[in-house]
């Protein structure tokens, strides 16, 4: 095969995953964006970031994409005159997610990166660019607001 054509497939192959995936990526968009924005556009610029990448198709490289894209995405529009505002509820088809939708963003982002998605406190700091304190009280904050006790602390 020429290199055109396994690009063609590659990228082919990422639309059909993103496509057979897409709830539970607009999820991850709608748990990290810090201002009401419509989750399909960070999709389709994360989707277009992998089209001619060489990595392989998996959950895993989709969801980096993702966060990715929203985090830069927010740090894009952090100085913006726009007012950042929670999204509205979506239905999520994992349990308390509804209740983590309602946190602030910050408090939100932390808790969806470290509480559902497992990322350790350094990876969510650097994500967020966060100190592993702040990470920590923001945990631990919306812990409180959603009823969780929060034994996670990061050291």
């Amino acid at each position: 095969m020429m290199t055109t054509e396994l690009i063609t497939e590659q990228e082919e192959m990422w639309r059909t995953f993103f496509d057979e995936n897409h709830a539970d990526l607009v999820i991850v968009a709608e748990m990290l964006l810090c201002c009401h924005l419509s989750p399909e556009r960070i999709l389709r610029k994360a989707l277009s970031g992998l089209e001619g990448s060489p990595c392989e198709v998996t959950f895993g490289q989709a969801i980096h994409a993702v966060i990715d894209t929203a985090i830069e995405y927010n740090r894009e529009t952090a100085n913006s005159p726009l007012q950042a505002k929670t999204p509205p509820p979506v239905k999520l088809r994992v349990p308390g997610l509804s209740q983590i939708a309602t946190l602030p963003w910050p408090e939100r982002a932390v808790y969806f990166l470290r509480g559902i998605l497992r990322y350790s406190c350094e990876e969510t700091g650097l994500l967020l660019n966060l100190s592993d304190v702040q990470i920590d009280q923001l945990y631990k904050f919306a812990a409180k607001r959603i009823g969780y006790e929060s034994k996670t602390t990061c050291r």
